[in-house]
């Protein structure tokens, strides 16, 4: 028996990397992954790396007329093909999120396989979860608690399984030691998309200049600098300081390890990984209250409502004038990801639903 991921984008992003953590891990590998994707990139490259099956197929837009005409009906039984020159039939086809719910279904019916489905994005709505045809699937699986909750409202009479994301033991590092002073260089997590707050981030300093007690920071940004039209920050507003926008960064570990304090401002999460990761490497990290974060990070100090610059303001102000005397008792947090959010879990909720999904008779 295999099972057969349906996972289009391949960079390095949080549902690659989850993905990855999955396919990698030992029990998982008993059920033969597979992977199926839209061209070659950091997630093909780590299965490649780990002996894991890829195949490379052109993924249409699943939801354009001509896709549903004849492209996902193509696209299914060109990749069902290439398996069968593998030698390869999977039981089980398993979209790793709503946008390849389309193609993973009919990927299911091509190759007469169950159907599974993990639920991440968390501006998901319940006409993406219908017209994506989510609810066909025979195991559906949130990531997080609330999106969870979410769904299970929009479709009461399924199942909604939660299985949460979960990270390796050799992600974690010992807790940094807290810096002397408030540090002058920040790291900005998240990416040029709206919804992942940078721009409440710059309104918060600007509200901070007007009572000029922000020092000069610098700030780093983990991706490239948004399009104005699609995500304006409006960062003409603040006068002190700088503002480096990073690029697509691959070693986020590295990267992460060279800061004194992370800010995470997302204005919403289903799970929030890169904030999960941030705190496995034992770094301060000041964050929105969305995803699990809040299940980790039990200091109000550090965390701030999200979509509130103004909060986010008053988190800022306080750490500047207080820094001394904070404490983040990051081994307290990292305790607290080993008790609830490891892959080892992941896993066996995986496992264990795959167990049921191949017992159960066909619809």
């Amino acid at each position: 028996m295999s099972i057969l991921f349906v996972q289009k984008r391949t960079h390095r992003a949080g549902a690659q990397t989850c993905l990855a953590r999955l396919l990698r891990h030992e029990a998982l590998r008993a059920w033969h992954p597979i992977l199926v994707c839209s061209q070659d990139g950091w997630l093909t490259e780590t299965c490649n790396n780990h002996g894991i099956p890829t195949v490379i197929e052109t993924f249409p837009g699943s939801r354009s007329i001509a896709a549903r005409w004849f492209q996902n009906k193509s696209f299914a039984r060109r990749t069902r093909m290439h398996l069968e020159r593998l030698n390869l039939k999977p039981a089980i086809v398993h979209a790793n999120d709503h946008w390849e719910g389309l193609l993973g279904l009919k990927l299911a019916g091509e190759m007469c396989a169950r159907s599974a489905i993990f639920l991440r994005s968390p501006g998901m709505t319940r006409e993406d979860y219908f017209k994506y045809e989510c609810h066909k699937y025979d195991l559906i699986a949130a990531v997080g608690d609330e999106l969870q909750a979410r769904v299970k409202e929009w479709d009461p009479s399924r199942d909604i399984h939660l299985i949460h994301d979960g990270i390796c033991e050799n992600e974690f590092a010992p807790p940094k030691p807290k810096a002397i002073a408030f540090p002058e260089k920040i790291l900005v997590i998240g990416s040029p998309l709206d919804w992942k707050g940078w721009a409440d981030v710059v309104e918060a300093l600007a509200l901070l200049e007007r009572e000029d007690i922000v020092p000069d920071l610098q700030l780093d940004f983990t991706g490239d600098a948004p399009e104005p039209a699609k995500n304006n920050l409006g960062l003409e507003r603040l006068r002190k300081g700088r503002r480096i926008f990073l690029g697509r960064v691959e070693a986020f570990r590295e990267l992460v390890l060279g800061y004194d304090l992370v800010i995470n401002p997302s204005r919403m999460e289903s799970f929030g990984m890169a904030a999960v990761e941030v705190l496995a490497l034992g770094v301060p990290l000041l964050s929105s209250r969305t995803g699990i974060i809040e299940q980790i990070i039990e200091q109000p100090e550090f965390l701030f409502s999200p979509r509130q610059p103004a909060d986010l303001a008053r988190a800022l102000r306080n750490l500047i004038q207080n820094w001394p005397h904070l404490h983040f008792y990051p081994a307290q947090s990292q305790q607290r990801i080993r008790e609830k959010f490891m892959i080892d879990r992941t896993v066996e909720n995986v496992c264990a639903a795959y167990k049921t999904l191949s017992n159960r008779p066909e619809k």
